[in-house]
């Protein structure tokens, strides 16, 4: 399938698919994060460490991943990738610690690194400047999508049959929709002549790259703040299972709205607004961290309306990165660039975790919000030195 006979409909429908089966793992496990801890007697380092494991293996392979995608098609390296997170999700079924968990879900993660990037690779090949803020506001729904899906079924899941259940429904889903995003991705290769010598170090020398990348670290740090504690949070705080489960829920219904919200108001121009959203991203989460802090002293009602603002900034801003760092270089380099971004969200994701967690420990839960408010600040900040992608290639000679 060539990228003209591709429907670009369908290769948006196959991305978000596969993307929200991974999601399941990745952001649904916090939804029984309580329940993992009591059968595994976890402290809430190990419950940090376990929820972000998926999230640091595929940090630890998306550059390999977007090298495979680029040199064997996006097809092969789908279909290989999906068999290894299929196999790290089978052998998280019988893990019986903590320790063992983490490692099977770490093999998970390694294999799923290929999704997001022959995703976002596929998008921008089917998709004009104008329209890919949109495009990568839909396909990163599926991140939330994942969580809000998982969040109504991984307690019965678990009810029914515990962790063994749980990780085996989720093997079944991925390598379903893994091998059907393969088939309509095509299996697009770069000839060898055509390919940039060094491309890494290409991508890094991009204007901008660097410090979107120091953006994109400031602004998972609090996304996974929100998304691996607000149940813990919110049931520590004195409220009542319920209230942590439509909490849970909403910020991710906050954050499909707000991937696609934020994506379209980045197309504004030609798409000449990223920079100005992701500054106005981290002031609204910000905002929002300090808001939700207050709240958890208050009632349910006002604890969930608190989470939903926080997560429309906190869980907004990962298509703006990503489509940023995909049109600060050249077209050829736009897959890889994306996974040096993804590299760097991911494998912060697992070590911040867990740290996070620690911090929750020896602090205290406000002590935890207020940090994750002075990050998103200092991410915006840095956003305000950014120059707008257009302003940047209209400044590049032509070659």
């Amino acid at each position: 399938m060539s990228r003209a006979t591709r429907s670009p409909g369908a290769v948006l429908v196959g991305a978000s698919a596969a993307q929200t089966s991974v999601s399941l793992v990745n952001f649904g496990l916090p939804s029984i994060g309580p329940q993992l801890s009591d059968t595994l007697d976890m402290s809430l380092f190990w419950l940090g460490a376990v929820l972000a494991s998926g999230l640091l293996g595929a940090g630890m392979a998306l550059i390999a991943a977007g090298s495979a995608v680029d040199r064997m098609g996006a097809r092969r390296a789908m279909l290989i990738g999906t068999a290894i997170a299929t196999t790290g999700l089978v052998a998280a079924a019988f893990m019986p610690s903590p320790q063992t968990l983490f490692a099977a879900l770490l093999v998970f993660g390694l294999g799923s690194a290929v999704i997001p990037v022959a995703g976002t690779g596929a998008l921008f090949a089917v998709y004009p400047p104008a329209r890919r803020g949109w495009a990568l506001g839909i396909r990163q729904t599926a991140v939330p999508l994942g969580g809000t899906i998982a969040a109504v079924t991984y307690p019965g899941l678990f009810a029914l049959g515990g962790v063994e259940l749980t990780m085996l429904g989720s093997a079944l889903v991925v390598a379903a929709t893994g091998v059907a995003f393969a088939i309509v991705a095509g299996d697009d290769r770069r000839p060898a002549e055509s390919r940039i010598e060094r491309p890494f170090r290409t991508i890094l020398a991009a204007p901008g790259l660097r410090r979107l990348l120091a953006v994109a670290a400031c602004y998972i740090i609090v996304l996974q703040a929100l998304l691996a504690y607000i149940v813990p949070a919110v049931r520590a705080a004195g409220h009542s299972q319920l209230t942590a489960a439509v909490a849970y829920f909403g910020i991710n219904v906050a954050a499909m709205v707000a991937r696609i919200v934020w994506g379209t108001i980045a197309d504004r121009n030609g798409g000449s607004r990223r920079v100005r959203t992701l500054v106005e991203v981290g002031l609204l989460a910000a905002g929002g961290a300090v808001v939700f802090a207050a709240a958890l002293h208050g009632g349910g009602a006002i604890v969930v309306a608190a989470a939903v603002l926080f997560g429309l900034g906190a869980l907004g801003w990962n298509a703006l990165v990503y489509v940023s760092a995909g049109e600060r270089v050249d077209a050829s380099l736009a897959g890889r660039s994306v996974a040096v971004a993804a590299t760097v969200v991911f494998v912060l994701s697992g070590i911040a975790t867990p740290a996070l967690g620690a911090v929750a420990d020896e602090a205290g839960w406000d002590a935890l919000w207020i940090t994750t408010a002075l990050i998103a600040l200092l991410g915006a900040v840095l956003a305000t030195r950014l120059g707008e992608v257009s302003t940047l290639a209209r400044a590049r000679p032509d070659p």
